[in-house]
């Protein structure tokens, strides 16, 4: 048919059925054809065919293979994570850890960007440095007056990027003063039980300039390792590496297996404590609901 175009692009808006796909600076209004509109599998991020029409909308026809997909919201084909922390609330340096695996897993960028350094002390930092130095860029930034919002842009530039964390670490602040202006609504921190609201509602691309394309989402306030059995944890934490080759037994977990280097690196102070009591606590997590998955 003469009034119908097939074309590429990408979803950066979907509600209630109905998605904006960009396409080579056009946005398109597309619903899904046939069982993509039945079974919902269109997501944020998604590459897609479309047909056009010559009343200007279109139709998803195919979704092309996804570099990755993130769940709870579901995003795909991210380039990279920003994770945001702050010394207040207190940092939740699990959900920190498990975004690292999942970064790892999906072969996404991460880094870590810690907000209001203005309330930052040294063993903070330290801690911090201890613990991801060598995994991730750590970028630190006051987005009130904008202290370390440069370097962030050019480690964000030119990828498509997602922000996550806990709610009140300020990810929308940051994002405003990339930007400039009061692009995304702030929410404020709670004085008294030191938890902030959620404040972004709808996922949606947005170009905020330099190249960086934006995943507007709540943020990965909570996050589960699904699935995933507990032997393979140690791959992840990569900062073991160094150590683990030299433990007596191959496929050592670091656990309470004998003559084990990691466990001496974290005595000897070589490896931070702190990550690895984490570490301990995600692998019986893993074990006890690896043993529970038939259940």
């Amino acid at each position: 048919m003469k009034d119908k175009t097939l074309r590429t692009g990408q979803v950066i808006k979907g509600v209630g059925g109905n998605y904006n796909v960009l396409s080579e600076g056009d946005v398109i209004l597309c619903n899904g054809r046939g069982k993509l509109r039945l079974d919902g599998d269109i997501f944020i991020g998604d590459y897609v065919e479309f047909t056009e029409f010559s009343n200007g909308r279109g139709a998803i026809e195919k979704i092309l293979p996804r570099k990755n997909k993130i769940t709870r919201p579901y995003i795909t084909n991210i380039d990279m994570i920003v994770i945001c922390i702050a010394p207040s609330p207190r940092p939740d340096f699990y959900l920190v850890d498990k975004l690292l695996i999942n970064c790892l897993k999906q072969n996404i960028t991460p880094i870590l960007c810690v907000n209001k350094i203005d309330l930052m002390d040294s063993s903070f930092k330290e801690n911090v440095e201890i613990s991801y130095s060598n995994l991730c860029d750590i970028c630190y930034v006051n987005a009130i007056n904008g202290d370390g919002i440069d370097k962030l842009i050019k480690l964000m530039a030119n990828n498509y990027v997602s922000m996550a964390g806990q709610s009140a670490v300020g990810k929308s602040s940051i994002i405003n003063c990339i930007v400039g202006r009061q692009m995304l609504e702030t929410g404020e921190l709670s004085r008294k039980v030191e938890r902030g609201r959620h404040t972004t509602r709808n996922v949606e691309i947005f170009d905020i300039g330099y190249g960086i394309r934006l995943a507007d989402t709540c943020g990965f306030s909570v996050l589960e390792l699904e699935n995933m059995n507990p032997d393979e944890l140690s791959t992840y934490f990569t900062d073991f590496d160094e150590f683990a080759c030299k433990c007596k037994y191959n496929g050592c977990n670091h656990i309470n297996e004998p003559d084990c280097a990691v466990k001496k690196a974290v005595q000897q102070g070589e490896l931070s404590k702190d990550r690895y009591d984490r570490y301990v606590v995600l692998y019986n997590d893993l074990l006890e609901k690896w043993r529970k998955r038939y259940d």
